[in-house]
């Protein structure tokens, strides 16, 4: 049964909505100018706005409006008249890599996310698709730095967790990221577990080159291998150990889909394991719960990508068709899905 809901509770839902798209911008703003991180910097005693101000040679008037906004809306606390960030701010916006990180989220909304979503309407009447690949170097960088604190989740909390892979990555095996982008899982856990081999595999080329101008600033050539799955040998069969995919395989376009988990599965070695990090499309009656908020937002987001994410059902056939057992699975976060499978 649909709730009846009241005019005025809609309105307000709306006008709620319209808040957060000021507060989207008000962020946005707010990093641009590096208050943020000074906020962040005199944590201990606060700062004044005159100070604020003067540091960053701002219009007065203008802050002051900002930093009243900032406590209006949550995002600053007034301690006896002077400004500080509220409750774990410090982690969502100043803390790059932390997996409570949402600032690079928050940029593209504005550089990347709105623009797309503003010429959606022409996709919507030529039914074409503006691909990952196709959107330059800076959106392969801001999408990196997105998915980063997924990936130190999957370095630092993730895989040490599960005892059988910890121990596999300690004592030394093959380690292969899907869809690596610009190499960051693999730079991390290459630190964390430096008896393994590593090797990255994608098809966006920007992200490949920028992962190996990293790679090779930190003289890890010999240890992280990348590979264009376009023009580079693929690993041989059963080759592999452990494979991981963070926020890849709804990115995958749905009618190759398949046949890219039979190719990973043909890279694993038997009882090998796959991991993937990703979200989970609900079926229509579950539209509204709430840990399918993100799935939602990912697949309207992302439409014109060519990206559809799958339901739990479409995962567990994917899966099972390619040879994998039907996986353990686990929300993280009340937002992400977490699919661990070994092929048998």
């Amino acid at each position: 049964m649909v709730e009846d809901k009241s005019l005025d509770y809609q309105i307000k839902y709306i006008w709620d909505n319209i808040k957060g798209f000021h507060i989207i911008h008000y962020i946005y703003t707010g990093n641009e100018l590096g208050l943020f991180d000074l906020i962040a910097n005199n944590k201990e005693n606060g700062i004044s706005i005159k100070e604020l101000s003067l540091s960053k040679s701002l219009n007065s008037s203008y802050l002051s409006k900002w930093c009243h906004s900032g406590l209006a809306w949550g995002i600053l606390e007034d301690d006896n008249g002077l400004i500080k960030l509220a409750s774990h701010m410090e982690y969502i916006l100043t803390k790059p890599g932390d997996p409570r990180y949402l600032l690079p989220y928050i940029r593209s909304c504005i550089d990347h996310f709105g623009p797309d979503m503003k010429n959606h309407a022409k996709f919507y009447k030529s039914g074409k698709t503006y691909k990952f690949q196709d959107h330059g170097k800076k959106f392969s960088d801001d999408i990196g730095s997105i998915t980063e604190g997924l990936q130190t989740l999957m370095v630092y909390k993730i895989l040490p967790n599960i005892e059988s892979i910890d121990k596999n990555l300690k004592d030394g095996v093959s380690f292969l990221d899907f869809g690596c982008g610009t190499a960051k899982l693999l730079i991390k856990i290459s630190e964390k577990y430096p008896n393994s081999n590593y090797y990255g595999l994608d098809i966006d080329k920007l992200g490949i080159k920028i992962g190996n101008e990293h790679i090779k600033s930190i003289h890890k050539e010999d240890k992280i291998k990348l590979i264009d799955s376009t023009v580079d040998k693929l690993p041989n069969k059963e080759s592999i150990d452990i494979i991981t995919m963070v926020e890849v395989l709804h990115e995958i376009e749905k009618d190759i889909r398949q046949d890219i988990l039979k190719s990973l599965s043909s890279f694993i070695k038997k009882d090998g394991y796959l991991v993937i990090l990703d979200e989970t499309m609900p079926q229509k009656e579950q539209l509204t719960e709430q840990k399918y908020k993100l799935s939602v937002l990912t697949q309207y987001n992302e439409m014109t990508w060519g990206n559809e994410v799958p339901t739990e059902v479409e995962q567990n056939k994917l899966l099972k068709n390619a040879g994998f057992s039907i996986p353990n699975r686990t929300t993280i976060g009340g937002l992400f899905t977490l699919l661990v499978s070994r092929k048998i």
